[in-house]
């Protein structure tokens, strides 16, 4: 089954998304640069000169980038790193940690052509963030004896990987990896059920890293006026359309039942149509665009307008809600909980374990319609002592959850050589 898997992924599978990305590139312009991207990055690749050892990384997108920062911070002082990402939002917005540091799309997943790579650079190992396997990397890397990890990894019950399509494809890859280190008991089970790669472990998250290393970076940032910040400003975190159209009733509600409230509402994507949709809500209680915040005066609401802030934005915020939680599901809560503040979600958080853990230890609240909104933060604008105690709870779980990068560099001493201070 292994070696039909094998030939019909490498012969028919890939062959065929191939000719349609290039075809479809003469149509969209977004998909023509991700193509003509892939091209500039084997030329990038195979042209870099081995000036130090190299730990090579994939991340899907951004969020699964920004998870691993702490490994590439650990990493960098001895290796070059050289990080490859599959969407344009990782490629285009991601920040170089270390001057040396490479960030290239992903080459495509063509067997010969990343035995040839590997062949040339030579990585002390790959690791994976999170979720984003591509057959024909692991095997090649494999045939060139670099160790594979996948890390914070994670496999929901309803993860589209969990098709039995995509498993007949995608199994022999995973039994190749030398461990998967997930982010909790239930994902390893999942691991082992269904694909039963060589070694599990559970490992944690390194995102809880980041979101300290975060945090402690954005406290000696000022985004915002000092003078703006009140004991009431709410941050509307990562939110799709429908997350403000959930809430919309009950937020405008809010506003004019307590005039104290600000708002800071970061869009998923700050596109010209959802930033015009939230300028126009917040018209009537005075309102302005991040990119122009230096006329912050009446104003009780910002819209952001620019990506890459919403971390250190999290920090003039009383509470949190969380979005994409009405939508496909919810985005990194952590970011919002290292800063010891109620948080709040919609009803799609499944995919989300520390959202449940939040909710289990009562550290959060789920939301699951604009009436419901309206009444959570009413109780928590008139009972600051609640908000208090909730947002102990959750800067508690952060704490608790921390050290996941130090176990990983711990179990790599031996493939790395020496150990990593």
């Amino acid at each position: 089954m292994k070696f039909v898997a094998r030939f019909v992924y490498r012969f028919l599978i890939m062959p065929l998304l191939l000719l349609l990305a290039h075809l479809a590139g003469i149509f969209n312009q977004k998909i023509k640069k991700a193509v003509s991207g892939r091209y500039q990055a084997i030329r990038i690749l195979r042209n870099l000169e081995n000036t130090k050892p190299i730990v090579l990384i994939h991340a899907s997108s951004l969020g699964e980038f920004e998870h691993v920062r702490p490994l590439i911070y650990r990493l960098g002082k001895r290796f070059r790193i050289i990080v490859t990402f599959f969407s344009p939002s990782g490629f285009n917005h991601a920040k170089k940690s270390w001057p040396d540091e490479v960030q290239v799309y992903l080459p495509f997943d063509v067997f010969f052509l990343w035995k040839k790579l590997f062949a040339q650079l030579k990585p002390r190992l790959l690791i994976i963030s999170k979720h984003d396997v591509w057959p024909s990397q692991v095997l090649a890397a494999k045939k060139n004896g670099v160790p594979v990890f996948l890390v914070n990894g994670s496999l929901a019950e309803k993860s589209s990987r969990l098709n039995p399509f995509y498993r007949f494809f995608l199994k022999e890859a995973y039994q190749a990896l030398d461990t998967v280190f997930t982010i909790s008991e239930k994902d390893a089970e999942r691991f082992k059920k269904y694909f039963n790669p060589p070694v599990v472990k559970v490992m944690g998250d390194t995102k809880f890293d980041q979101a300290l290393i975060r945090k402690e970076r954005a406290m000696g940032t000022d985004l915002i006026e000092s003078s703006w910040v009140n004991d009431s400003v709410l941050v509307l975190g990562s939110i799709w359309s429908e997350d403000f159209r959930a809430l919309e009733p009950g937020l405008a509600q809010l506003m004019k039942t307590f005039p104290k409230l600000k708002i800071i509402a970061v869009p998923h994507q700050p596109s010209e149509i959802f930033v015009k949709l939230l300028l126009d809500f917040f018209k009537p209680f005075g309102v302005t665009i991040f990119t122009k915040r230096e006329s912050l005066s009446e104003q009780r609401a910002i819209v952001v307008d620019v990506v890459g802030v919403l971390a250190d934005l999290y920090k003039y915020a009383c509470w949190a809600y969380v979005g994409g939680s009405f939508k496909q599901g919810i985005h990194n809560v952590m970011e919002a909980a290292v800063y010891g503040i109620p948080v709040m979600f919609g009803p799609v958080h499944e995919n989300s374990f520390e959202a449940l853990d939040l909710v289990r230890r009562q550290g959060a609240f789920v939301i699951k319609t604009s009436d419901d909104f309206f009444e959570i933060m009413q109780k928590l604008l008139k009972d600051p002592q609640l908000a208090k105690n909730m947002g102990a709870k959750t800067e508690s779980y952060v704490k608790s959850k921390t050290g996941t990068t130090e176990r990983l560099l711990i179990e790599w001493q031996e493939v790395l050589g020496k150990e990593i201070k």
